[in-house]
């Protein structure tokens, strides 16, 4: 390993001091929860997974414990019974993804307690989550010395770049799609090394090949379970930054792609000088944020995001850019637009001269009070030119954006309240920073 990342992983290594500290932690809870266990007269039992289990974590690591069901639990029973045992956590909170787990804090570690069915192969699997303990083992039997610390410089690198997560914020590369690189390819720099010839499509496989074909950029098979694709959660996008992130690093290595400086939110006045510079429309929706758990909340905020797009689109009005973000308690949809407003007339187009039903097109324009000027014939098709609904995009989603698909918690939010501003009222103080991330189009490492 070269000197550099050496430097790397003693800063990303847990001291021993906080590694006996989580062996405590682990040991502590898998006791009480043995205990309870025994109490109810279940025969489940408590198992350590994620990446402590496998000894690739991080500082700073969360510690994930399951619980294992025996698969001919009932469903409710699996459920009440894992959610009771997530009460020995302090501050323990509720979590609602695919089934119920809690999230909370023992010994000043962040813990997760998860039930699941105890399966011995993946074709058994009853629930999302019970492979885990099976990548846990794969895992464990395939990991060669040394290469515990070339899974945590990828995973630190891949944080660091931006790219680190599966779950529905991020959209990026697992910590368990991170171990599989590290054993297909043995190590950190041979991950980045392969990765500059990965292309949309890409399957790479470890063990079998793939049970079925996958529409995914990237293709992981899982070891454990060939019907399933580890790298399903990775975006084109997130793909291509990889990809460029190990050029680039291989070419010049820097800290910067571990560490990147945070970005620094622009003054007010300073993004109505770059508006003005780029001479762009601007338009900002903002909805209370539902009380949710970041894997139900950010799949609404995506679809919420695509219908205000699509129907900017639909009306002419062009996107050069947008993103959506979360500030404070707030969903917030900015978009930069090519334009700030459009002509009071819109070209409607009809059906071709030829058409036997155009009559019914011309019947309907001739007669209509939004007819500004025709029927008349654009090329081989009627058309008529009609008064536009909304010339400026705040004044179109005011009007439709109860017609849109945001999502259901998000529906409800907005009904209570929205936000619809443009132009530089859409420049508020408290969303500098989402305004910032727009505009600036610089990669982290190289703030």
């Amino acid at each position: 390993m070269p000197r550099f990342e050496d430097a790397i992983l003693r800063k990303i290594l847990p001291s021993p001091e906080e590694d006996r500290r989580i062996q405590g932690v682990v040991r502590d809870v898998m006791r009480i929860l043995e205990t309870k266990i025994a109490a109810k007269g279940l025969a489940a039992k408590p198992l350590l997974v994620g990446s402590v289990a496998k000894g690739v974590h991080l500082t700073g690591t969360e510690i994930d414990i399951f619980v294992t069901f025996p698969p001919d639990t009932p469903r409710e029973v699996l459920e009440r019974e894992g959610l009771a045992f997530g009460d020995v956590l302090e501050r323990p909170v509720r979590m609602y993804a695919e089934h119920p787990y809690t999230r909370g804090w023992y010994g000043g570690f962040e813990v997760e307690i998860v039930p699941c069915y105890r399966i011995t192969d993946a074709t058994q699997r009853m629930s999302a989550v019970d492979r885990t303990p099976l990548h846990v083992d794969y895992v464990l039997g395939h990991v060669k010395e040394g290469q515990t610390n070339e899974v945590r410089l990828l995973k630190a690198w891949a944080e660091g770049i931006g790219v680190y997560g599966a779950e529905a914020k991020v959209l990026g590369f697992s910590g368990y799609l991170c171990e599989l690189l590290i054993l297909k390819y043995a190590s950190f720099r041979g991950v980045l090394d392969s990765s500059l010839s990965w292309r949309p499509g890409t399957v790479i496989v470890l063990e079998g090949p793939p049970a079925r074909t996958f529409p995914e950029p990237l293709i992981v098979v899982d070891p454990v379970d060939p019907n399933r694709n580890v790298a399903s959660a990775v975006g084109i996008e997130q793909l291509a930054t990889f990809v460029h992130a190990a050029r680039e690093y291989l070419a010049a290595p820097s800290e910067r792609f571990f560490f990147p400086r945070p970005l620094k939110a622009l003054p007010i006045s300073k993004l109505r000088v770059l508006v003005r510079k780029r001479g762009s429309g601007l338009l900002a929706v903002s909805i209370p944020a539902p009380a949710l758990t970041e894997d139900v909340l950010y799949p609404q905020l995506r679809k919420a995001h695509r219908s205000f797009a699509d129907l900017l689109h639909r009306s002419a009005f062009q996107v050069f850019d947008s993103r959506f973000d979360l500030v404070g308690k707030e969903a917030l949809f900015l978009f930069e637009l090519e334009v700030a407003s459009l002509p009071k007339a819109s070209r409607h187009e009809g059906p071709p001269v030829w058409v036997k039903n155009s009559k019914d097109f011309l019947d309907k324009w001739r007669r209509s009070p939004k007819t500004m000027a025709g029927p008349y014939l654009h090329g081989e098709r009627w058309a008529v030119d009609v008064t536009r609904e909304a010339t400026t995009a705040e004044l179109l989603v005011k009007g439709k954006w109860r017609d849109l698909g945001l999502g259901k918690d998000l529906e409800k939010a907005a009904r209570k309240s929205v936000g619809i501003h443009s132009g530089v009222a859409a420049l508020r103080s408290k969303h500098a920073e989402a305004w910032t991330r727009l505009f600036d189009k610089r990669f982290p490492w190289e703030r």
